[in-house]
């Protein structure tokens, strides 16, 4: 029996043109910029961000990597960290997102067998979310969408956002989180946006889900969070303690945190055996999906996968692609 495809849900494309409009506000660009550099740091990190773009945009290259890590298929999605369009005004938004998701369907269309595609939205308002939406998964042939963990101020589960949550419901859309970055000055030394920010962000985003009762009301929705879900699966001890002692905390959940947790899907994107071993121990194997957060990630993400201790050769074969076939109807 041939083995299953090797699927990577976490894996990122930079239109140039687009990130020339957004870096401006983009955590990953104001980090190389940061004051304390000195002029060798500063050019060190604008050669290797120059050089992270430029393997982002080139689908050639792109092709050849994924060969070298052992990947059958990437799911694209835009980097937010350089080019999410929530500080723009709508419209701009709207034109920007566009040019990006008509970027991807165009290098799955070149690559139908190697590539599938997430576009991305103006989520500040749901109204062109809604639009956007729609357009990707019927004219563009994606597969859904990457979303950041909050817009601006406000966080995803907010019932100004419900219209976009019942769309992706009804259209059958992945959607995939992944964090633009923590903006906050606490995050800005250190890349501490990076190696914290992302991973606070994404507990925040389960959090919001939970409390403010998407999930219980799109229930069908295909959800994966970057990061193996962030700090959110490897902490519920305290969070079900609250759920239980606190009445205030579960006025919109119908069932306890833990079981919510094992509605959404997360990525094997954690860099660490012992991380991925908790991490299928909470959700379950069938809840995790190999990603490496291409090209800046883990470059032999079947190996990791493959070498982590506890993990049965039928855990190991959904996660390096069975639950991700099944997930975006490659099965």
């Amino acid at each position: 029996m041939s083995r299953r495809l090797a699927i990577d849900v976490h894996a990122h494309v930079v239109v140039p043109e687009v990130y020339e409009q957004t870096a401006r506000w983009s955590v990953f660009a104001q980090s190389s910029n940061y004051p304390g550099l000195s002029d060798e740091a500063r050019r060190t990190a604008k050669e290797r961000s120059d050089s992270v773009v430029a393997r982002m945009a080139d689908a050639d290259q792109r092709i050849r990597a994924m060969d070298a890590m052992g990947v059958d298929v990437q799911v694209l999605s835009a980097s937010l960290v350089h080019q999410c369009t929530y500080e723009a005004e709508p419209q701009v938004a709207l034109a920007l997102d566009q040019k990006s998701n008509g970027r991807i369907a165009a290098m799955v269309a070149a690559h139908p067998a190697r590539l599938r595609g997430l576009g991305s939205l103006p989520l500040q308002s749901p109204a062109l979310a809604v639009q956007e939406l729609i357009r990707c998964m019927t004219n563009l042939g994606l597969s859904g969408v990457t979303i950041s963990t909050r817009v601006r101020d406000t966080e995803i589960g907010d019932k100004s956002l419900r219209p976009f949550w019942e769309k992706a419901e009804e259209l059958d859309a992945v959607v995939f989180i992944h964090p633009a970055g923590n903006p906050d000055a606490r995050f800005r030394k250190y890349f501490l946006w990076n190696s914290i920010g992302q991973n606070f962000e994404e507990a925040m985003a389960i959090a919001s889900l939970m409390y403010e009762g998407i999930l219980d009301a799109y229930p069908k929705l295909k959800i994966c969070v970057s990061h193996g879900g962030g700090y959110m699966p490897f902490y519920m001890g305290r969070i079900a303690r609250n759920y239980l002692e606190k009445p205030t905390t579960r006025v919109n959940m119908t069932k306890p945190p833990d079981d919510y947790l094992r509605m959404l899907f997360y990525d094997t994107c954690v860099y660490d055996p012992v991380t991925l071993q908790a991490l299928v121990a909470a959700v379950g194997a069938e809840r995790v999906l190999l990603g490496s957060d291409y090209p800046v990630g883990e470059m032999k993400p079947v190996e990791f996968i493959m070498q982590t201790a506890s993990l049965t050769a039928a855990d190991q074969e959904k996660i390096i692609g069975g639950n991700a076939a099944t997930l975006f109807g490659l099965a």
